[in-house]
Protein backbone atom coordinates (compact mmCIF):
# COMPACT_ATOMS: atom_id res chain seq x y z
CA UNK A 1 0.00 0.00 0.00
CA UNK A 2 1.35 3.26 -0.68
CA UNK A 3 0.43 5.38 1.74
CA UNK A 4 -0.32 9.34 1.12
CA UNK A 5 -1.81 11.64 3.81
CA UNK A 6 -3.67 14.15 2.49
CA UNK A 7 -4.26 16.32 4.60
CA UNK A 8 -1.78 17.28 7.15
CA UNK A 9 0.06 20.85 8.41
CA UNK A 10 3.34 22.38 8.14
CA UNK A 11 3.43 24.04 11.56
CA UNK A 12 6.98 26.06 11.30
CA UNK A 13 8.63 28.29 13.23
CA UNK A 14 7.41 31.10 10.90
CA UNK A 15 3.64 29.85 11.42
CA UNK A 16 4.22 30.56 15.09
CA UNK A 17 5.94 33.56 14.30
CA UNK A 18 3.11 35.09 12.39
CA UNK A 19 0.34 33.93 14.74
CA UNK A 20 2.50 35.79 17.35
CA UNK A 21 2.03 39.06 15.37
CA UNK A 22 -1.37 38.59 14.94
CA UNK A 23 -1.71 39.39 18.72
CA UNK A 24 -0.15 43.00 18.28
CA UNK A 25 1.24 42.68 22.08
CA UNK A 26 3.22 39.91 22.95
CA UNK A 27 6.36 41.21 23.73
CA UNK A 28 9.85 39.17 22.54
CA UNK A 29 8.51 36.85 20.14
CA UNK A 30 10.92 33.74 20.57
CA UNK A 31 10.24 34.13 24.20
CA UNK A 32 6.36 34.54 23.75
CA UNK A 33 7.02 30.96 21.21
CA UNK A 34 9.18 28.69 24.03
CA UNK A 35 5.98 29.76 26.61
CA UNK A 36 2.95 28.86 24.58
CA UNK A 37 4.86 25.76 23.36
CA UNK A 38 5.75 24.93 27.45
CA UNK A 39 2.43 25.97 28.66
CA UNK A 40 0.48 23.65 25.91
CA UNK A 41 2.77 20.53 25.54
CA UNK A 42 4.27 20.72 21.94
CA UNK A 43 7.38 20.72 20.67
CA UNK A 44 8.70 24.23 19.71
CA UNK A 45 9.46 23.94 16.05
CA UNK A 46 13.40 24.53 14.93
CA UNK A 47 13.71 27.47 13.30
CA UNK A 48 15.20 26.06 10.54
CA UNK A 49 12.24 24.66 8.20
CA UNK A 50 14.69 22.16 7.14
CA UNK A 51 15.22 20.39 10.36
CA UNK A 52 11.39 20.58 11.02
CA UNK A 53 11.09 18.42 7.48
CA UNK A 54 14.18 16.21 9.18
CA UNK A 55 11.55 15.70 12.06
CA UNK A 56 9.05 14.67 9.51
CA UNK A 57 10.81 12.09 6.84
CA UNK A 58 11.89 10.21 10.47
CA UNK A 59 8.76 10.11 11.60
CA UNK A 60 7.16 8.88 7.87
CA UNK A 61 9.75 6.35 7.46
CA UNK A 62 9.46 4.89 10.67
CA UNK A 63 5.54 4.86 10.06
CA UNK A 64 5.60 3.87 6.42
CA UNK A 65 3.99 7.22 5.29
CA UNK A 66 5.29 7.80 1.41
CA UNK A 67 4.22 10.73 1.02
CA UNK A 68 1.83 13.56 2.91
CA UNK A 69 0.17 17.36 1.51
CA UNK A 70 1.89 19.47 3.82
CA UNK A 71 -0.51 22.83 4.10
CA UNK A 72 0.89 26.07 5.03
CA UNK A 73 -1.41 27.07 7.28
CA UNK A 74 -1.01 31.03 7.51
CA UNK A 75 -0.99 32.56 4.05
CA UNK A 76 3.13 34.00 4.61
CA UNK A 77 4.42 30.70 5.36
CA UNK A 78 4.78 29.43 1.92
CA UNK A 79 8.64 29.43 2.18
CA UNK A 80 8.51 26.68 5.27
CA UNK A 81 6.63 23.80 3.17
CA UNK A 82 8.85 25.16 -0.07
CA UNK A 83 12.23 24.19 2.07
CA UNK A 84 10.68 20.83 2.61
CA UNK A 85 9.86 20.49 -0.96
CA UNK A 86 13.26 21.46 -1.72
CA UNK A 87 14.96 18.84 0.06
CA UNK A 88 12.81 16.23 0.10
CA UNK A 89 10.62 16.46 -2.98
CA UNK A 90 9.32 12.95 -3.10
CA UNK A 91 8.25 13.37 0.67
CA UNK A 92 5.68 16.80 0.42
CA UNK A 93 2.94 18.37 -1.33
CA UNK A 94 2.52 21.82 -0.93
CA UNK A 95 -0.84 23.46 -0.56
CA UNK A 96 -0.99 27.24 0.18
CA UNK A 97 -3.13 29.00 1.92
CA UNK A 98 -5.06 31.91 0.50
CA UNK A 99 -7.56 34.21 1.42
CA UNK A 100 -8.96 35.40 -1.33
CA UNK A 101 -10.09 38.81 0.03
CA UNK A 102 -6.28 40.45 0.17
CA UNK A 103 -4.95 41.69 -2.63
CA UNK A 104 -2.00 39.78 -2.96
CA UNK A 105 -4.03 36.58 -2.71
CA UNK A 106 -3.22 35.82 -6.35
CA UNK A 107 0.55 36.73 -6.62
CA UNK A 108 0.64 34.23 -3.48
CA UNK A 109 -0.71 31.55 -5.29
CA UNK A 110 0.56 31.78 -8.67
CA UNK A 111 4.18 32.48 -6.77
CA UNK A 112 3.95 29.20 -4.99
CA UNK A 113 2.25 27.15 -7.59
CA UNK A 114 5.17 28.59 -10.51
CA UNK A 115 8.56 29.16 -7.99
CA UNK A 116 7.62 26.60 -5.19
CA UNK A 117 6.05 23.50 -6.64
CA UNK A 118 2.83 23.83 -4.66
CA UNK A 119 0.48 21.93 -6.38
CA UNK A 120 -2.79 22.96 -4.31
CA UNK A 121 -4.40 25.69 -2.47
CA UNK A 122 -7.16 25.62 0.86
CA UNK A 123 -9.69 28.26 1.50
CA UNK A 124 -10.99 28.60 4.91
CA UNK A 125 -14.73 30.73 3.79
CA UNK A 126 -16.20 30.63 7.77
CA UNK A 127 -12.51 32.09 8.75
CA UNK A 128 -12.18 34.35 6.00
CA UNK A 129 -15.83 35.64 6.14
CA UNK A 130 -16.52 35.11 2.49
CA UNK A 131 -18.82 32.41 0.01
CA UNK A 132 -17.27 29.97 -1.53
CA UNK A 133 -19.33 30.95 -4.34
CA UNK A 134 -18.17 34.59 -4.29
CA UNK A 135 -16.29 36.37 -7.32
CA UNK A 136 -12.95 36.52 -5.01
CA UNK A 137 -13.77 32.38 -4.66
CA UNK A 138 -13.88 32.42 -8.41
CA UNK A 139 -10.46 34.19 -8.88
CA UNK A 140 -9.19 31.43 -6.94
CA UNK A 141 -10.49 28.94 -9.35
CA UNK A 142 -9.56 30.11 -12.32
CA UNK A 143 -5.76 29.81 -11.05
CA UNK A 144 -6.39 26.35 -10.19
CA UNK A 145 -7.93 25.69 -13.60
CA UNK A 146 -5.02 27.18 -15.50
CA UNK A 147 -2.56 25.58 -13.27
CA UNK A 148 -4.39 21.70 -12.91
CA UNK A 149 -4.17 22.72 -8.67
CA UNK A 150 -6.08 20.82 -5.83
CA UNK A 151 -8.43 23.03 -4.12
CA UNK A 152 -9.05 22.64 -0.09
CA UNK A 153 -12.54 24.22 1.11
CA UNK A 154 -13.02 23.54 4.79
CA UNK A 155 -16.90 23.75 5.98
CA UNK A 156 -18.87 23.05 8.86
CA UNK A 157 -16.83 23.68 12.67
CA UNK A 158 -13.90 25.09 12.33
CA UNK A 159 -11.14 24.72 15.18
CA UNK A 160 -7.63 25.96 14.92
CA UNK A 161 -5.84 25.15 18.17
CA UNK A 162 -2.72 27.15 18.06
CA UNK A 163 -5.36 30.31 17.55
CA UNK A 164 -6.78 29.12 20.75
CA UNK A 165 -3.31 28.06 22.44
CA UNK A 166 -2.12 32.06 21.51
CA UNK A 167 -5.10 33.45 22.78
CA UNK A 168 -6.67 34.72 19.61
CA UNK A 169 -10.28 35.35 19.23
CA UNK A 170 -12.73 33.09 17.15
CA UNK A 171 -12.53 33.30 13.57
CA UNK A 172 -15.69 30.85 13.21
CA UNK A 173 -19.09 32.32 11.08
CA UNK A 174 -21.37 29.72 10.78
CA UNK A 175 -22.68 31.83 7.82
CA UNK A 176 -20.27 30.56 4.96
CA UNK A 177 -19.46 27.14 6.74
CA UNK A 178 -22.47 24.76 4.97
CA UNK A 179 -20.73 22.93 1.93
CA UNK A 180 -23.84 23.75 -0.02
CA UNK A 181 -22.31 27.10 -0.72
CA UNK A 182 -19.97 25.11 -3.21
CA UNK A 183 -22.66 23.62 -5.62
CA UNK A 184 -22.11 26.63 -7.77
CA UNK A 185 -18.82 26.93 -8.16
CA UNK A 186 -17.99 23.13 -8.73
CA UNK A 187 -20.67 23.22 -11.36
CA UNK A 188 -19.42 26.24 -13.06
CA UNK A 189 -15.12 24.80 -12.24
CA UNK A 190 -15.66 21.10 -13.87
CA UNK A 191 -12.33 20.58 -14.34
CA UNK A 192 -11.63 22.04 -10.83
CA UNK A 193 -10.97 18.83 -8.16
CA UNK A 194 -12.34 19.91 -5.06
CA UNK A 195 -12.18 18.25 -1.48
CA UNK A 196 -13.82 19.22 1.82
CA UNK A 197 -11.66 17.86 4.52
CA UNK A 198 -13.14 16.11 7.95
CA UNK A 199 -16.34 14.61 6.26
CA UNK A 200 -17.79 18.33 5.83
CA UNK A 201 -16.58 18.68 9.68
CA UNK A 202 -20.38 18.58 11.05
CA UNK A 203 -22.19 19.05 7.89
CA UNK A 204 -21.82 15.51 6.27
CA UNK A 205 -25.64 15.69 5.22
CA UNK A 206 -24.88 18.52 3.73
CA UNK A 207 -21.98 17.11 1.82
CA UNK A 208 -23.67 14.14 0.91
CA UNK A 209 -26.12 16.11 -1.15
CA UNK A 210 -23.25 18.17 -3.14
CA UNK A 211 -21.91 14.80 -3.91
CA UNK A 212 -24.41 13.78 -5.19
CA UNK A 213 -24.77 16.76 -7.99
CA UNK A 214 -20.78 17.46 -8.64
CA UNK A 215 -18.55 14.80 -9.22
CA UNK A 216 -15.82 16.77 -9.09
CA UNK A 217 -15.97 17.05 -5.28
CA UNK A 218 -14.21 14.76 -3.07
CA UNK A 219 -14.11 14.46 0.80
CA UNK A 220 -11.00 13.90 2.96
CA UNK A 221 -10.51 12.05 6.11
CA UNK A 222 -8.96 14.07 8.32
CA UNK A 223 -8.69 14.63 12.13
CA UNK A 224 -10.13 12.75 14.98
CA UNK A 225 -13.46 13.89 13.46
CA UNK A 226 -14.55 14.98 17.14
CA UNK A 227 -17.44 16.86 15.78
CA UNK A 228 -19.40 13.66 15.80
CA UNK A 229 -19.39 14.35 19.61
CA UNK A 230 -22.09 17.23 19.03
CA UNK A 231 -24.44 15.36 16.56
CA UNK A 232 -26.70 12.43 17.42
CA UNK A 233 -27.60 11.99 13.26
CA UNK A 234 -24.90 9.49 13.64
CA UNK A 235 -24.21 6.86 15.70
CA UNK A 236 -20.13 6.82 15.38
CA UNK A 237 -17.28 6.90 12.51
CA UNK A 238 -18.40 3.70 10.79
CA UNK A 239 -21.50 5.06 10.07
CA UNK A 240 -19.54 8.22 8.48
CA UNK A 241 -18.18 5.95 6.41
CA UNK A 242 -20.71 3.43 4.66
CA UNK A 243 -22.91 6.92 4.46
CA UNK A 244 -19.98 8.51 2.84
CA UNK A 245 -19.20 5.57 0.34
CA UNK A 246 -22.60 5.31 -0.49
CA UNK A 247 -22.21 8.64 -2.62
CA UNK A 248 -18.57 8.93 -3.08
CA UNK A 249 -17.61 5.59 -3.20
CA UNK A 250 -14.37 5.17 -2.46
CA UNK A 251 -13.22 6.89 -5.66
CA UNK A 252 -13.69 9.95 -4.16
CA UNK A 253 -12.15 9.98 -0.54
CA UNK A 254 -9.05 10.00 0.82
CA UNK A 255 -7.66 9.75 3.72
CA UNK A 256 -6.51 12.11 6.07
CA UNK A 257 -5.20 12.88 9.59
CA UNK A 258 -4.69 16.52 10.39
CA UNK A 259 -1.65 15.96 11.43
CA UNK A 260 0.68 18.74 12.67
CA UNK A 261 2.81 19.09 16.22
CA UNK A 262 5.46 17.45 17.60
CA UNK A 263 5.80 15.54 20.02
CA UNK A 264 2.64 13.85 18.98
CA UNK A 265 3.88 13.60 15.02
CA UNK A 266 1.78 11.49 12.78
CA UNK A 267 -1.18 10.35 14.10
CA UNK A 268 -1.01 6.75 13.49
CA UNK A 269 -3.90 6.04 15.75
CA UNK A 270 -6.36 7.78 12.97
CA UNK A 271 -4.54 5.57 10.23
CA UNK A 272 -5.04 2.25 12.42
CA UNK A 273 -8.76 3.33 13.57
CA UNK A 274 -9.68 4.00 10.07
CA UNK A 275 -8.06 1.14 7.76
CA UNK A 276 -9.76 -1.28 11.14
CA UNK A 277 -13.67 0.03 9.89
CA UNK A 278 -12.98 0.16 6.24
CA UNK A 279 -12.05 -3.56 6.31
CA UNK A 280 -14.80 -4.41 8.59
CA UNK A 281 -17.37 -2.93 6.31
CA UNK A 282 -15.98 -5.35 3.36
CA UNK A 283 -14.05 -2.76 1.13
CA UNK A 284 -11.76 -4.61 -0.72
CA UNK A 285 -7.82 -4.10 -0.38
CA UNK A 286 -8.05 -2.25 -3.76
CA UNK A 287 -10.57 0.14 -2.93
CA UNK A 288 -8.24 0.58 0.54
CA UNK A 289 -5.53 1.40 -1.28
CA UNK A 290 -7.54 4.14 -3.51
CA UNK A 291 -8.52 5.85 -0.45
CA UNK A 292 -5.07 4.93 1.22
CA UNK A 293 -2.55 6.75 -1.26
CA UNK A 294 -3.84 6.34 -5.03
CA UNK A 295 -6.71 8.94 -5.13
CA UNK A 296 -4.43 11.13 -3.90
CA UNK A 297 -1.72 9.74 -6.41
CA UNK A 298 -3.98 11.02 -9.25
CA UNK A 299 -5.48 14.16 -7.83
CA UNK A 300 -2.32 15.54 -7.31
CA UNK A 301 -1.11 14.53 -10.80
CA UNK A 302 2.22 12.86 -9.09
CA UNK A 303 2.75 10.87 -12.35
CA UNK A 304 3.16 13.87 -14.03
CA UNK A 305 5.21 16.87 -14.14
CA UNK A 306 4.36 20.05 -11.96
CA UNK A 307 1.48 22.04 -12.91
CA UNK A 308 1.79 24.14 -15.74
CA UNK A 309 0.39 27.25 -17.43
CA UNK A 310 -2.60 26.55 -19.88
CA UNK A 311 -4.71 29.11 -21.30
Amino acid sequence: MELIDAHTHFLSYNYFRLLTQLRHEYGDIDEFIAERSRQHGFQCPPKDPVRLADLWTIEMERLNVSRVVSMASLAGDESSVAAAIRVFPDRFLGVACVNPFLPVGEEVLEHAVRELGFRGVALYPSMHRFSASSEEAYHIYRLARRYRLVVYVHFGTLRIPPRRWWGLPEVYDSHYADPSDLHRAAADFPAVNFIVPSFGCGALRALLRLGLQCPNVHVDTSSSNCWLDDQSEFSGLREVFERTLEVFGPARILFGTDSGAFPRGWRASIFSEQLDIMKSIGLSDRACDAIMGQNARQLFGLDRDLPSFSP
